[in-house]
């Protein structure tokens, strides 16, 4: 079965749960890409599944050609090379399409900050402009529902969610996270076991992408090139950090670089609390690669 011919379909059932959540229909996409940092790393395939307010059903599926190369550790995941994107179009043409399909339907993904911040990155590389849509994560929407309850899902990454709500899944093929994703949706709409789902959708808005018509969402300074090249290659980060609730030295592992509205982060495991957290480019005073053994040594004294 090729990537773009996922034989997935949405039932009635399933397609009346999305709607009682977003009337006016609902757009999920899902994305692979070069690298897990929107601000420097490539899309190599777009795939979207369109709910209409009527109940019709489309899908719009479509791999890029990033022009560099792509790492071997991407590849393992999604099993796309530069080989299999070489007669694919490069970016801004399926992009225009891509927001032609789209429409003004509100747009959901698991972990969207991650594969929105691509779209925009993109769009802003191109100048071409994207419609002012809000944007919802299944991924804060199913744990806002399942958190309180006494027998949760043992986390909300998409792959364990499918097993939780029993959802065939062939991870990382863009089309089939798609439709994964709008069933884990449906499925916990479904359950009337939960909390008050409007609360709980209000807890999965992520952003409204006129948020990022303004360029300094993606100024990236030159005096960060060691930090993206820290990033690409997985290095752990000592930061000197000066923002309002956080100060001081700070030891991180990277997980990517990416836009956000109040301005491009540093998102990673901060290995002092143990949590994932962002922290403001524009914030980060100095930054040195941070040698495992002296992050243990640390920790041990």
């Amino acid at each position: 079965m090729s990537r773009g011919q996922a034989s997935l379909q949405l039932t009635s059932e399933e397609i009346t749960s999305i709607l009682s959540l977003f009337p006016g229909g609902l757009v999920a996409v899902d994305l692979e890409t070069t690298g897990l940092s929107p601000l420097v790393d490539k899309i190599i395939e777009i795939a979207a599944v369109k709910v209409t307010k009527e109940g019709a059903v489309s899908t719009f599926h479509q791999l890029i050609n990033p022009m560099i190369d792509i790492p071997e550790f991407t590849i393992q995941f999604h099993g796309l090379t530069n080989f299999d994107l070489i007669a694919a179009p490069t970016i801004k043409k399926p992009l225009k399409t891509f927001w032609d399909f789209v429409g003004r339907h509100p747009m959901i993904a698991h972990n969207s900050s991650f594969d929105l911040g691509y779209l925009i990155k993109s769009c802003h590389d191109h100048q071409i402009e994207f419609p002012p849509l809000d944007i919802y994560d299944s991924c804060r929407y199913v744990r806002a529902i399942y958190k309180p309850l006494p027998a949760p899902p043992k986390n909300y990454k998409l792959s364990t969610l499918c097993e939780f709500f029993h959802i065939p899944l062939r991870h990382h093929v863009a089309l089939e996270d798609t439709f994964a994703c709008l069933k884990v949706t449906a499925a916990t709409a479904a359950d009337k076991k939960g909390s008050n789902h409007k609360v709980a959708l209000e807890k999965s808005f992520v952003f409204r992408l006129s948020s990022f018509y303004q360029n300094e969402c993606f100024n990236f300074s030159s005096r960060l090139n060691g930090l993206r090249d820290m990033v690409q290659n997985k290095n752990l980060v000592q930061i000197d950090y000066r923002g309002k609730n956080m100060k001081g030295i700070r030891w991180v592992r990277p997980i990517g670089l990416m836009p956000l509205p109040k301005g491009p982060v540093l998102f990673g495991e901060c290995l002092l609390s143990g949590m994932n957290k962002s922290f403001l480019l524009k914030k980060i005073k100095n930054y040195s690669r941070l040698e495992a053994s002296l992050w243990k040594k640390g920790v041990n004294d």
